[in-house]
């Protein structure tokens, strides 16, 4: 990992906040020298090309924040006791991957998505920290399902990806804003990925369905 006081990190902070602001145009090397306090040679040293500063930017504007919440819900779940445990862990990840909070990561996480489709060697390089995220949170399931908290036959990996492409989907109706409907669209999600470990459900969500389908 970087020293967040190191050049290079300086230099990558730069360019993360550049593509925030303005998108992968607003990258100017003139600038990201002057704000980093470094000069051309250096940023090519590190990363090559102005190319390959925009890709590293953006690989790491996909990946901001997950290391943190996956090792927090590892730690989470090997305090566990029990299934009912366990499961009230993952409804309150849950909870946190679906707020409003994380509204701007996930929008992020699409626009890299979407500039990986025109770059293979970014393409890879997500992919490949991708697998590494899957393997991590794979690991966390698959001591779950040691202790028979979660389905058994279920493959760890493939399901953390699932689940990253679950909380990706929510820009569909984050795209023009807040969604009338985002509870019923976060409570399916949940029910969802519930019903995949063979865990039960948020207590709320149950009650919250019952009252909709009450005739009028």
């Amino acid at each position: 990992m970087l020293n967040k006081q190191s050049t290079q990190h300086l230099i990558l902070a730069s360019a993360i906040k550049a593509i925030d602001k303005g998108g992968e145009a607003a990258v100017q090397i003139r600038k990201i020298c002057a704000e980093s306090k470094t000069t051309a040679p250096t940023v090519y040293y590190f990363f090559g090309s102005r190319e390959g500063l925009i890709e590293a930017a953006q690989a790491a504007r996909y990946f901001v924040g997950q290391n943190a919440m996956l090792t927090a819900f590892d730690d989470a779940v090997h305090r566990c006791k029990s299934k009912s445990e366990f499961a009230s862990v993952v409804h309150d990840y849950l909870n946190q991957t679906f707020s409003q909070k994380r509204q701007h990561a996930r929008s992020v996480r699409v626009n890299v998505l979407g500039s990986a489709q025109s770059r293979k060697s970014l393409a890879k390089t997500i992919a490949g920290y991708q697998l590494i995220a899957n393997k991590v949170a794979g690991k966390t399931i698959r001591y779950a399902q040691e202790k028979r908290w979660a389905r058994s036959d279920l493959n760890p990996e493939m399901f953390a990806a699932l689940a990253i492409g679950i909380a990706n989907a929510q820009t569909i109706i984050e795209l023009d804003g807040a969604h009338p409907d985002r509870e019923d669209w976060i409570e399916i999600a949940t029910r969802s990925i519930c019903l995949v470990l063979e865990i039960p459900e948020p207590k709320n969500a149950k009650t919250k369905s019952k009252v909709k389908r009450k005739p009028k």
